[in-house]
């Protein structure tokens, strides 16, 4: 069994190499309104804005050196100015 000490080490490493967000393959997120871990669970809450994009379909965590992360096919339409909460879990098998 993984140590929940490890797993919380794993969570914020995660959460420091999180640099940015893309959308749709072209368009970047880099401000967080919340970028912060608890336990072993990395929270992030950004805004899309409705004036930039109608609709994400995919959604892909990258590092600084513009690294994926984490890639997900997605469905969100934005018809307003959108804010998305997304969570990154590190767990143990």
């Amino acid at each position: 069994m993984i140590q929940n000490s490890y797993l919380q080490e794993i969570a914020s490493y995660t959460n420091q190499r999180i640099a940015k967000v893309t959308l749709n393959g072209e368009y970047q997120i880099t401000q967080f309104r919340i970028k912060q871990v608890t336990d072993d669970l990395v929270e992030l809450e950004y805004l899309i804005p409705a004036v930039d994009l109608s609709s994400v379909t995919r959604l892909e965590l990258r590092s600084v050196s513009d690294e994926i992360i984490s890639s997900s096919e997605v469905f969100i339409p934005v018809a307003a100015d959108t804010v998305v909460k997304q969570y990154v879990e590190v767990k143990g098998a």
